[in-house]
């Protein structure tokens, strides 16, 4: 029963950091921008989502999907001082997720009766029900609960895909790859990289945003620390994704991320089996994330020989 449980609970994670990883996909993998950031939009888009649920009155499910914007913003914000003001995308990064955590703590005063600031907020202490503890959860009955939290976390999440497989073949999506892929060409074109790049990132952190709205509401609190690690666990997520789920021919590489990102959680939530007191958890996911990178670098290399070895015979 605990395997069973444990397993229930990591596909929950799953469908919810593989909206996150979707979003990294766009930054890391199509713009080739390792966006630190990530690490600050994520409970910014779940404080976002907890203020209009709270005090605007806003239901959880336009709640969830207004959290788009905060993340849009942050996301704008990297961008310009990245393409504007020259800053590396690692600094530009790391700046926006330290001020990040201030704007965060900041807006939890929003939430609590006194405005004093609180790193953790449950959304029990002010009668708050989230998406998943509303009449939809419960149309399995208590017994079929958790399924039914997985079936609405799937909608999100097929919702979330198609939106980014739909906009990646529109001209503006074919000008953002190409922005990735040779950033010149677009310059050849008379059109400004730049602007592509913000779109980007603005994109990828709207929808990181979104994966912390629906984190909040999986939890039923906020936690203003939810962030940490969040970036290490997408990478991961896209990379399992890339590296062995997009090399099956059917399977395009927004399925293979969402793939990638219930296995890692499914990873992760297996190590508290192993770690119960969660002492060395940090430690075994910096070892897993480790062999994730050392087995992608083996592939790549093994399809590059294999690539090369093909083209030779061709040839001769």
């Amino acid at each position: 029963m605990l395997i069973f449980a444990t397993t229930i609970d990591g596909l929950q994670m799953g469908l919810c950091f593989a909206i996150l990883a979707l979003g990294v996909y766009i930054s890391y993998t199509i713009l080739d921008f390792p966006d630190l950031s990530v690490d600050g939009t994520f409970p910014l888009g779940g404080v976002f989502c907890t203020v209009l649920m709270l005090r605007l009155g806003i239901p959880a499910l336009p709640a969830i999907i207004l959290s788009f914007i905060s993340g849009f913003v942050v996301g704008s914000v990297t961008g310009i001082l990245h393409v504007r003001f020259k800053i590396s995308n690692l600094l530009a990064g790391i700046i926006v997720m330290t001020a990040l955590l201030s704007v965060t703590l900041a807006a939890t005063g929003l939430l609590t009766k006194n405005g004093m600031t609180t790193s953790i907020f449950s959304y029990r202490s002010e009668g708050l029900k989230g998406i998943f503890s509303g009449k939809a959860a419960s149309l399995l009955g208590k017994d079929g609960r958790d399924y039914m939290i997985l079936i609405i976390e799937l909608v999100f999440v097929i919702a979330v895909k198609l939106i980014i497989d739909l906009f990646l073949k529109t001209k503006l999506g074919y000008m953002l790859r190409a922005t990735g892929d040779n950033e010149k060409l677009v310059t050849s074109l008379g059109r400004d990289s730049g602007n592509y790049k913000i779109l980007g990132l603005a994109l990828a952190n709207g929808f990181v945003a979104v994966s912390g709205a629906v984190y909040s509401n999986l939890y039923m609190q906020y936690d203003n620390t939810s962030g940490s690690g969040k970036v290490v666990l997408a990478l991961a997520s896209v990379i399992i994704g890339t590296a062995v789920f997009s090399r099956i021919k059917f399977i395009k590489d927004t399925t293979a991320v969402i793939l990638g990102a219930i296995v890692y959680s499914l990873c992760l939530n297996y190590l508290v089996l192993i770690d119960k007191n969660g002492i060395y958890l940090k430690l075994l996911n910096a070892v897993m994330f480790t062999l994730i990178l050392i087995f992608n670098e083996k592939t790549r290399a093994l399809v590059q020989k294999h690539s090369k070895a093909k083209g030779g015979a061709a040839r001769q």
